[in-house]
C-alpha cells in the first residue's frame, strides 16, 4: 500500500525521490518516541522524524500499524470509502512530507515547515480527487473539497505555533483546491502541467501562485 501511494504521488508531479519511503518506516510508537524527543506531538498517528547535522540528515516515517493494517484490508485504489477517507489522509500526508523532504534535500534545497504543510495539504486533495475520477466517483470528488477543508480540526495537544501552522496551511491549500478541482475536470494534462510546477516553487512563490489563481476565479 506504501509503495502503491507514493509512487501515485510522484507519477503526479513527475519526481523521483530516489528512496522507498517503505526503508524509512516506523511503526513502533515507543521508538518514534525515542527518536524525536519532546517534538512528537502526543497520539498522533502520523510524524516525519527528522534530523539534520553537518554530516547530513537523518529521516523516519512514523506510521501507526493499526492504521496501515486497515488500509491494507481496505484498499483505497481500489474502492475509496467515506470511513477510510480520515486514514488515507493521514498516510497520505506522511509519505509527502517524506517524499519533499528528500526531493528538496536532492537539490540543496531548504523546506520550510508551512511549506511542507502546505504541498501535504495539496497532495492529499489532489491525489484523493485523481483516485475518485479514476473510480467513476464524481460526486465523491465533487465532495471532497468541503470534506477535507471546511470540516477540519486540529488535535488540542498542538502548541500555539504548530496550531497557527497547520491552519495557515489549511487556509492556503483550500483556496488554491477550490479553483484546482475546477481546472482539473475542464482540462486535466494542462493542470497537472501546473501541479508540477507549483511542487517545484518555493514557499513564497507557492504563496504567490495560491494568490494569483484565487484572484483568477473570481
Amino acid at each position: 500500500m506504501l509503495s502503491a501511494l507514493q509512487k501515485h504521488l510522484c507519477d503526479i508531479y513527475q519526481v523521483e525521490p530516489g528512496h522507498d519511503v517503505r526503508d524509512f518506516l516506523v511503526t513502533d510508537p515507543s521508538l518514534a518516541k525515542t527518536l524525536a524527543g519532546e517534538s512528537l506531538i502526543p497520539n498522533t498517528d502520523e510524524s516525519v522524524l527528522l534530523a539534520q547535522d553537518d554530516d547530513g540528515m537523518a529521516l523516519s516515517v512514523y506510521l501507526d500499524s493499526q492504521m496501515l493494517d486497515r488500509l491494507d484490508r481496505d484498499n483505497p485504489l481500489q474502492a475509496l470509502k467515506i470511513s477510510r477517507l480520515n486514514d488515507l489522509w493521514t498516510v497520505l500526508e506522511g509519505i509527502s512530507h517524506f517524499n519533499y523532504l528528500v526531493w528538496s534535500a536532492g537539490r540543496d534545497r531548504s523546506v520550510t515547515l508551512l511549506e511542507l504543510e502546505i504541498q501535504a495539504e495539496v497532495d492529499k486533495f489532489v491525489s484523493t480527487w485523481l483516485i475518485a475520477q479514476g473510480q467513476e466517483e464524481c460526486k465523491f470528488a465533487n465532495r471532497l473539497h468541503g470534506w477535507l477543508f471546511d470540516r477540519v480540526s486540529f488535535k488540542p495537544e498542538l502548541s500555539e505555533d504548530q496550531h497557527e501552522r497547520y491552519k495557515t496551511a489549511n487556509d492556503y491549500a483550500a483556496r488554491f483546491c477550490h479553483g484546482l478541482a475546477k481546472r482539473l475536470r475542464g482540462d486535466c494534462v494542462k493542470t497537472l502541467h501546473e501541479l508540477r510546477y507549483f511542487y517545484r516553487l518555493t514557499q513564497t512563490d507557492k504563496i504567490s501562485h495560491i494568490h494569483s489563481q484565487a484572484y483568477a476565479n473570481h
